[in-house]
């Protein structure tokens, strides 16, 4: 099988990556949340008290999930109740300070950044043993972002498995995804739809189309397309630095009437791994 690496024209207008210290909270802008990790034994969003400190429990209260969504801090235990219309209001940072799996979908739709801080591993995940909702969850988007043009998203440093979708961008939002891993998600690892816009970089998509659940299904199935990124609609974005390999079809699909722009890309074992894609410049070939 071929690897390719190639690219097209040049994405200029860098941002500046930028963390805040996880013990500063001042320090955020506009509205400013954290949300720590779990145990997961009980399954995440349990009430049980744990042991201050221990279970990501950041701020050694002993208690995680939706009991740590209910104590009047501005620390929370799932992403949802931190996103919520009397906390971040869908219009600042929220960032996860300590390890730990969130079975849940995320909405976003204002100008919001999720993060994980630095060495945190989030996963958004929508299978977690022994909760009842992972069926249904799997039938969903693990992250949906539909906001007004004039509203921006940020996605960083998370990773999100298991969905039919990992992250669906529609309406005309606006959205960067940097550094986030999605793998086994059935449908698309990343959809973009409408007039939505989108940069994804320093990321990685691996594995859509190919997951096995003996509730939900053995994929891959003739009824999922599987497509790791796709751009769809009057949609538009680019994609840099990223590697997108062992999707059950295309890597990186583009039937929109947009401009898809893509650059040191890293795409193997996908089927095609670029579908409408049209590479500009050197196109280099590696076996």
């Amino acid at each position: 099988m071929n690897t390719k690496k190639f690219r097209k024209n040049t994405i200029s207008g860098f941002g500046v990556m930028m963390f805040i210290a996880v013990g500063a909270i001042g320090a955020l802008a506009n509205h400013p949340v954290l949300v720590e990790g779990n145990c997961n034994v009980p399954p995440a969003g349990s009430s049980s008290v744990i042991t201050p400190g221990t279970c990501g429990d950041y701020d050694g209260d002993g208690k995680i999930g939706t009991a740590e969504d209910n104590d009047g801090d501005q620390v929370f235990g799932t992403i949802n109740a931190a996103n919520s219309l009397t906390v971040v209001n869908n219009n600042g940072t929220i960032t996860i300070v300590t390890s730990g799996t969130f079975p849940e979908q995320i909405i976003l739709s204002g100008n919001v950044t999720l993060q994980a801080a630095p060495g945190v591993t989030a996963n958004i995940d929508a299978v977690l043993q022994g909760d009842p909702g992972s069926t249904a969850r799997q039938g969903q988007s693990g992250i949906l972002v539909n906001v007004r043009a004039n509203r921006y998203v940020v996605i960083r440093n998370i990773t999100i498995r298991n969905w039919a979708t990992g992250i669906q961008v529609v309406g005309g939002s606006h959205v960067t995804i940097e550094n986030c891993i999605l793998e086994h998600n059935v449908n698309y690892g990343i959809v973009v739809k409408d007039s939505a816009r989108v940069k994804v970089d320093q990321s990685e998509v691996i594995a859509t189309g190919f997951r096995f659940n003996p509730e939900t299904g053995d994929f891959p199935s003739v009824t999922n397309p599987g497509i790791g990124i796709s751009f769809e609609d009057q949609s538009g974005g680019a994609v840099f630095r990223t590697e997108v390999s062992r999707s059950l079809a295309a890597g990186i699909s583009d039937r929109s009437s947009g401009s898809v722009r893509v650059e040191d890309g890293y795409l193997f074992d996908n089927a095609p791994d670029m579908e409408n894609i049209r590479v500009g410049g050197q196109v280099r070939f590696k076996d």
